[in-house]
């Protein structure tokens, strides 16, 4: 699940608070941005060494929003999301695979749940 196939064509912020990445295969991947602020992996949310989770999704506000996105290299995307928090990597790769499109968490080949 990696290549050109899988780089994104497209990204954009919709209401409301969805985050649309159109690949280069022609697949549309929708991703709540509260789902995404969830997802983070950095070390603020994430142990670096036990890799269980430090941030209580229970504290995040309802209507947590991504506020800006900028490319990360060749390889992801810093998201800024509307709670201050900003330091999270979210590399193609993982959003490919944790994409939430019916399509995709049927097929073990496509897509399974990152995380």
């Amino acid at each position: 699940m990696t290549g050109p196939d899988h780089e994104p064509v497209a990204i954009e912020l919709l209401e409301p608070r969805t985050m649309l990445i159109e690949w280069a295969d022609g697949h549309e991947s929708l991703y709540p941005h509260r789902t995404l602020r969830e997802r983070c992996e950095c070390a603020a949310c994430i142990d670096e060494w036990t890799r269980k989770p430090i941030l209580d999704p229970a504290k995040l506000p309802e209507a947590i929003r991504i506020t800006k996105w900028e490319r990360t290299g060749r390889y992801g995307l810093n998201l800024h999301f509307s709670d201050g928090h900003g330091t999270g990597i979210y590399t193609f790769r993982v959003l490919r695979a944790g994409c939430p499109c019916p399509e995709c968490v049927s097929d073990p080949q496509e897509g399974t749940q990152a995380r």
